[in-house]
């Protein structure tokens, strides 16, 4: 794609692209964290987010943001 195609499609975004455009830019960089857990502990958990239909990764952020905005 040229400059001047680029420009153009930039012009011709419709709101939602946009918003979906300005999202993708302020995405934040994830890192990874490894955690030692027993492993009863583990299947336990894992189990309770299926359950729940929930992401491990998703349940731990909610936990950490949680601790951290104490």
């Amino acid at each position: 794609m040229s400059l001047k195609d680029a420009i153009k499609a930039k012009k011709t975004r419709t709101t939602p692209q946009k918003a979906q455009a300005l999202e993708e830019v302020a995405k934040e960089e994830i890192k990874r964290l490894n955690v030692n857990l027993p492993a009863s502990l583990l299947k336990s958990f894992k189990a309770k987010a299926a359950i729940e239909g929930k992401e491990m990764s998703e349940v731990i952020k909610s936990f950490i943001e949680q601790y951290v905005n104490q």
